[in-house]
């Protein structure tokens, strides 16, 4: 794209966007005033000089936004696109990356867009199991990447609201909006629920199956994974994610999420302790009832928070969900007001928004 094309029409949209005000005219152009800059847009390319004062806008922006001409261009021209922004912090100079961590981030980016797609099109997992659909396949299609821009070491994806065949009926859409808009937005809410995970494991309030109590917000084993993997080869390295708002909708509000080298430590760990656990088959859950569960909709159970004996591994301080018959509820479920210890062995499987252990004969052993 090149100065000539700059549509006047577009370029007063995105002006508006960005909280610039039009003030009249002047001499015939259009008089944006902004925080402390104004800016003439003719209202149509009418006259020689209209391309120079487009160009000249643009040139502007580019020094107040501190970004390249180039990528104002392309948000002028697509009002429809969403984007988001991975700033890594790699230890190399500005501008440069190293190759494997640029290759693991490219991966991972491409793994958030597709489990947040997976998790508008399936509903929230703890786990994703299975082929993407041909819907997903699409959308992923559909992403483009950027040029990478300095100030560490930025990836850019654009990400359209929707497929072109349904851009003419886009304000037609139910609440939920077009595909590519709900992906994003899934996408923007699930990240700030593994941040504020990460932040109470970090703080020693909680341990690694906290994940599975913000599933619903979008976080899973697979999210957990592709965020650890922006932070470098060695996950060793802070980052954030921003994601940009295409202006023609309303837009949620919002600032970049900032994890450090820390949180991403956290978040693979719980992504590999989710994957084993899920795998493992027969084990025993040892500690105090922490909470009950019994509705209509699904089996009564309780969660016993204490030390998790697998025949692969050794015990680990966590929570499980342990599903009952409604006689055992009943019988067991005054035990989490006594604060007594009991002890359950049985198998250890994904039921799609957590894990849960269905105990063997000996059914749910009080010890203390």
């Amino acid at each position: 794209m090149n100065e000539l094309a700059i549509d006047p029409a577009s370029l007063a949209g995105y002006l508006a966007s960005r909280g610039w005000r039009n003030e009249g005219t002047w001499r015939g152009a259009e008089v944006w005033q902004g925080a402390d800059t104004r800016l003439l847009v003719p209202p149509q390319r009418e006259y020689p000089d209209d391309d120079e004062l487009l160009a000249e806008a643009v040139a502007k922006l580019a020094v107040l936004e501190d970004r390249p001409a180039e990528e104002i261009l392309l948000d002028i021209a697509e009002p429809m696109v969403n984007t988001v922004d991975v700033r890594t912090q790699p230890d190399t100079p500005s501008g440069t990356i190293p190759l494997l961590s640029g290759v693991k981030a490219v991966d991972s980016i491409c793994e958030l867009l597709d489990t947040a797609a997976r998790t508008v099109e399936e509903g929230p997992r703890l786990i994703f199991t299975g082929r993407r659909s041909g819907v997903v396949q699409d959308f992923l299609g559909s992403v483009r990447l950027g040029t990478s821009k300095p100030g560490s070491y930025i990836f850019t994806a654009r990400v359209p609201v929707a497929s072109r065949d349904v851009q003419a009926s886009l304000f037609e859409e139910d609440d939920t909006g077009p595909f590519g808009r709900q992906v994003l937005v899934t996408l923007d809410k699930a990240l700030r629920a593994a941040q504020t995970a990460c932040t109470q494991v970090i703080r020693g309030t909680a341990s690694f199956d906290i994940i599975e109590e913000y599933v619903e917000q979008g976080v899973s084993a697979d999210l957990c994974e592709a965020v650890s993997g922006l932070a470098g080869h060695g996950v060793d390295r802070p980052f954030s994610i921003a994601v940009g708002w295409a202006r023609e909708l309303d837009s949620p509000s919002g600032q970049a999420i900032e994890f450090s080298s820390t949180m991403a430590s956290v978040l693979s760990q719980a992504a590999k302790q989710l994957r084993d656990l899920a795998r493992v088959g027969t084990a025993t859950i040892t500690g105090v009832i922490e909470d009950l569960h019994y509705d209509d909709v699904e089996p009564p159970r309780i969660k016993i928070r204490g030390e998790l004996q697998t025949s692969s591994s050794e015990s680990l301080a966590r929570a499980i969900w342990v599903v009952l018959s409604r006689r055992q509820y009943e019988s067991i479920a005054p035990l989490h007001y006594q604060r007594a210890t009991v002890r359950v062995r049985g198998r250890l499987t994904s039921t799609g928004k957590r894990l849960e252990m269905r105990p063997d004969r000996t059914g749910v052993e009080i010890i203390s």
